[in-house]
Formats: C-alpha cells, structure tokens, sequence
C-alpha cells in the first residue's frame, strides 16, 4: 500500500480538514489519531450518503423505477458501511490489554467483513425485485429529477473515493481503501442505472430491471473484494516482500550482522509484531552479540511504524553463498 500524500486537490483537500478536525493528525503512529482519520472518513460517508439515500428514494418511488430504488438502498448500505467504519476505528483504538496483548487492530479488518456481508444480503434482497420486475414489467416515468441526481451520485462518489483512498493510504488503513472501492464502484453503478433509465424513455421498460440487476452485480463484485483482502489479513496473510525485504535491508546496516534471515510479520493492524533471526561473528561475546541484536530492534522499530521487534541471534561458521548478501 502507497503510503504519504501527493499535491491532489483532494490530498489538499484532506489536510485542511485534518487540520481543523484532527489535533496532531500527522502523528499517524498515535492510536488516537489513527482513530481519529477513520471517524472523519466515516462522518464524511454518512452526510453525503444520507442526502443521496433520502433523493433517490423519493425520485424513485415517484416515478416507480426498481433501479433507482435499488440505488437508493445501496446508499442505504453505505450509510451503515460509514457507521461501521466509525465504531471499528473506535474498537480498535482501544490499546492493549492481557486478553490482547498486541491491541486491538485487527477489529478494522472484521468491520470491512461486516461491511461485506450487509451488502450481499441487500443485493439479495434488490436481485429479488428486479427480477419480479423483469418478469411483470411496468411503465417508468423518465425525469430530469432522476437523471440529476445520479449525475450528482457520480460526482460525490468519485470525491469520496478519493478523500478515502487518500486517508487510508496516509495511515495504511485496509478498510478506508477498501470503502474508496465501494465508493468507486458506485459511480459505476449510477452510471448503470443513467443507461437503464435512457432505455425506458426510449421504450424499452425492462431495461430498467436489467440495470437493477447490473446495480445488484456491481454491489456482489465490491462486497467479494473487500471480503477477500480482509480475511486474508485475518487468517495473517504473509507480508509483501517489499516488506521483508526492507526488514532484511535495515538489518544488514548494522555493523556485526552477517545474514538476516526468517523474517515473520504478523500484522495487528496499528502494530506489526516482526521476528528475524541474524547471524553474527562466532567469536563475539554474549554481550556484544546482544548489543547487535537490540540495535537491529531499535532500528527496524524507528524505521517502522507501530513494530514491536524481536530478534534472534546465532552463530555464525561456515556460511553459505548467497547468505552474506
């Protein structure tokens, strides 16, 4: 994941509301601030989602149009995705204690999950309409209203896509970029819906239904995706090697250290518990090999946000080709 920020309006955008809203916001290693970016995100998703669920709601019902209903309610579902994301954030700022030793991090990844299974059970639910309604097709009226309204959808989406991917990356937050691809693939789905209604204005009604459908797949498709990356991290997907890679690089830096190898991340969100074992000069003291090792720790630790590093010394005889690089 690309962390930092760039010189996007969106990006600048970002910092002044962190700024305003978010004391300290570029202390990102802080739980409190970490938090903090999630409410933010959150609170973002619920005004804008709550305006649009409420619009498309009545325009839908107004003109009978199971599409833009289907929209509405998948608005519906990112309001509870954003409110989701606020009480994850908040679990999982809670620090550590004896029943979770390395915090409460991994609370982020199953709030994603849950975000996953509310959308799949309201695809369920529009998938059973539309085909009602592709089945006893009924006369839609066409307005300007609902045409607006989802132009305005697309707009807004996009924007909170990028406010979110922007603020995940910053504080490497799986579900904050997972909820920009939601946002995304709703532009998407709005566009969807934009081509069923021009179908109906034209005559052809079903076509209404099929755009209902196509909202249904769009919503099946992100609910898959965020479900996928965030069990991964709960099951401790490996680390990327970029990753290990670096832990290897900052390692070999030290003086005394000879090769860096089984390196283990174990991901907690916040924190990253790393293990490695390093071989050192068999002639070495206990004390200095010790020495070597905590410097390993130290510096792995401040290169790292959120590490809580442990490494294993051993000695080194005769080594292999390859292992002093």
């Amino acid at each position: 994941m690309r962390t930092g920020r760039d010189d996007s309006l969106v990006s600048k955008l970002n910092t002044f509301l962190l700024n305003k809203f978010v004391p300290n916001y570029e202390n990102v290693s802080d739980d409190n601030v970490r938090a903090a970016y999630g409410y933010l995100e959150g609170a973002l998703g619920v005004i804008v989602e709550t305006l649009l669920f409420t619009s498309k709601l009545i325009i839908g019902l107004i003109i009978g149009s199971i599409a833009l209903i289907a929209e509405a309610f998948h608005s519906l579902s990112d309001i509870l995705s954003s409110l989701i994301v606020i009480i994850g954030f908040r679990v999982a700022k809670q620090p550590p204690d004896p029943e979770h030793p390395y915090g409460h991090g991994r609370f982020e990844a199953i709030a994603t999950l849950i975000v996953a299974i509310i959308l799949v059970a309201i695809g369920f639910g529009i998938a059973s309409r539309s085909i009602d309604r592709l089945i006893n097709p009924i006369s839609v009226s066409v307005s300007s209203s609902a045409i607006g309204i989802l132009v305005i959808t697309i707009i807004f989406k996009e924007l909170l896509a990028r406010v979110a991917i922007d603020l995940g990356r910053r504080i490497e937050a799986r579900v904050l970029v997972a909820d920009s691809l939601n946002q995304r693939v709703d532009s998407l789905a709005a566009v969807i819906v934009i081509i069923g209604l021009v179908g109906v204005a034209l005559g052809f009604n079903r076509l209404d239904a099929v755009a209902g459908l196509a909202v249904v797949g769009f919503i099946f498709y992100t609910a898959y995706d965020i479900a996928w990356d965030s069990t991964n991290f709960l099951l401790g997907q490996a680390p990327s090697e970029d990753m290990v890679e670096l832990i290897r690089h900052i390692a070999r830096s030290v003086e005394g250290v000879k090769s860096p190898h089984s390196v283990y991340v174990h991901d907690y969100g916040v924190r990253k518990v790393i293990t490695l074992h390093i071989l050192v000069d068999k002639d070495l003291s206990v004390e200095r090999s010790h020495d070597i090792a905590s410097e390993v720790e130290r510096r792995i630790g401040n290169s790292i946000t959120g590490a809580m590093v442990d490494v294993h010394v051993g000695p080194a005889y005769k080594l292999k080709r390859g292992e002093m690089e």
